[in-house]
Formats: C-alpha cells, structure tokens, sequence
C-alpha cells in the first residue's frame, strides 16, 4: 500500500512540473510577441511643413504540429539564422548577428536549444567562447505603414522568427533592438 502511495504521488508530481513548465513556455511566448509588438505615430510641424508616419506592426506566434517544419533558413539585415530542427523539438542551429554601433559580424551555434510550442529556447555560443541565452518565437508578422493609421497600408505577411536582442546580452541595461528574420 505504501509503495503504491508512492509511485501515484510520483506521477502526480511528475505531471504538475510537466504542466509548470507547458505553461512558462507559453507565458514566455506571450510576452516576447508582445515586446515585438510595435504602434509608433510621429507628426511633425515647423514652417508650414507637416510630416506625419505611422507604423503598426503585430506578430501572432505560430505552432506547427510537426515541429520539423521550422527547420531552415531565417534572414534579415544583418542576421542569420540555420536552423535544423527534429520532430521532438531538439534543435541544432548556427548563424550569425550583427553587433550595433559598427558592421562587426557575431558567428554563433546554438546549445541545448529547443521548441516548445512556438517559442525556441537555448545558449548561442560565439567564436570567441562567449555564451549568451537566447529565446526567440516563430510567428506570422503583419504590418500597417502610411502617414496616419486611417490610410496606412498593410505589407504582405510574413513568416519568421524575432527576438529582442540586448546589448551585451544583457536585459537591464543598454539598448535594445527588436529583431524579425523571414524564413527565405
């Protein structure tokens, strides 16, 4: 009776840390599409010359069945991502980033990555040994852009990868740069 006792409070607590951690990866999901979320209308005035530009962008992450499916290929200015990804989640991956402030590229492989859901997680590691954590979504991106939002006009969506880049990897200090990469 007592090791039966045992083994269900096992498999009662086994199940409550996997659905713990179902959930973080989803709240983390959440917020990092929100942080890549960006409105900005701008007007300005000075000697009878108006400029005015707005800007709206949304992302909606995107869950694949098989994860396989987001295995390749994500680019953008100045950033690359390879990504080769198993149906488990496991996830082998290189590319490089730009370093802001100068055209220095950063090469990097990625260690212990993995999907869960949409959200990819891991450690970039660079050339120079230098060991960051990284964490990025897969979402659809549309986008709105004109003078002003009654007659912005929406881009084509697209599909890819973004993340929040931080100076130095690090998230309390310094700047920050919101980055997409499309799928090619």
């Amino acid at each position: 009776m007592f090791r039966l006792l045992v083994v269900l409070s096992l498999i009662v607590f086994v199940g409550l840390v996997g659905n713990l951690a179902a959930q973080d990866a989803a709240q983390k999901t959440r917020d990092l599409v929100a942080a890549l979320d960006k409105t900005k209308y701008k007007k300005k005035e000075k000697a009878n010359v108006s400029i005015e530009v707005f800007v709206d962008i949304k992302n909606e992450p995107v869950v694949r069945p098989d994860k396989s499916e987001y295995s390749g290929r994500y680019e953008s200015d100045g950033y690359q991502l390879i990504l080769k990804v198993a149906e488990n989640g496991t996830v082998a991956g290189s590319g490089f980033d730009s370093s802001a402030g100068n055209d220095k590229v950063l090469k990097f492989s990625l260690k212990d990555a993995r999907v869960e859901g949409a959200l990819l997680s891991g450690t970039k590691v660079y050339e120079d040994g230098s060991e960051r954590p990284f964490e990025a979504v897969f979402v659809n991106r549309t986008s709105r852009a004109g003078t002003d939002p009654n007659v912005a006009k929406p881009g084509p969506p697209m599909f890819g990868i973004g993340f929040i880049q931080y100076e130095n990897g690090n998230t309390n200090s310094g700047w920050a740069n919101r980055v997409f990469l499309e799928k090619l």
